[in-house]
């Protein structure tokens, strides 16, 4: 009997959080499709998941929406300002990509390097910001990207691992037989891991006190 309800209480566990997974991913992805609100959707995916990850056993639907209509408005300007990096980024990369076909000149090569810089470093605080901003809702603008740079330096190896996650899912997008493990789970695996893979950071940003 013991043995019996042991196995019951994993199966349920395991459906719990498979539930979680696609109901989480779907939220997300319809969120997202304006674009301008991908940000906030994908913070308050990450943000329900730290819930999820530290016990807290919020409700799925009442404690994702409240994440998100928290602070809504803040990181939608957030998000719309790492967007105009990356996008002003890729240009440039794209730019200088198209210019080295035709010449091989030192100065574009610099301009190529310099730029592909500048669009990983906005990657990464993108994806860091929306830890520094779970743990520092009040902080400034540029606070939050400045604490965002400095700890992708401090836990390199984690901003790496950080990056790998969040990509290799979309490459599930380049296969049609693949693209329903992306729709059932590509968005929301990536942010569950992105919890555990932060977890050291948000502990260091807590004791570094409130960011004003």
């Amino acid at each position: 009997m013991y043995k019996e309800k042991k196995i019951f209480s994993i199966m349920n566990t395991v459906a719990d959080w498979i539930i979680r997974f696609v109901v989480i991913n779907i939220i997300v992805i319809t969120l997202s499709l304006p674009i301008i609100t991908l940000y906030p959707a994908m913070s308050a995916g990450y943000n329900l998941f730290h819930d999820y990850a530290n016990k807290d056993e919020v409700k799925l639907f009442s404690g994702y929406f409240e994440h998100l209509k928290k602070d809504f408005f803040k990181k939608l300007l957030i998000g719309f300002i790492l967007f105009i990096l990356i996008f002003l980024g890729y240009s440039n990369v794209t730019y200088y990509v198209n210019i080295l076909n035709e010449q091989n000149h030192w100065f574009y090569v610099v301009g190529y390097y310099v730029t592909t810089i500048f669009l990983v470093i906005a990657i990464i605080v993108t994806l860091l910001s929306v830890t520094v901003i779970k743990v520092y809702p009040k902080a400034k603008y540029m606070n939050i990207l400045k604490i965002s740079f400095f700890v992708a330096g401090r836990y390199f190896f984690r901003t790496i691992l950080l990056i790998v996650i969040t990509v290799l899912p979309f490459a599930l997008l380049l296969v049609p037989i693949t693209t329903m493990i992306f729709v059932f789970g590509g968005i929301s695996l990536p942010l569950y891991l992105n919890v555990i893979i932060t977890k050291p950071i948000v502990t260091y940003l807590e004791k570094l006190g409130e960011t004003k």
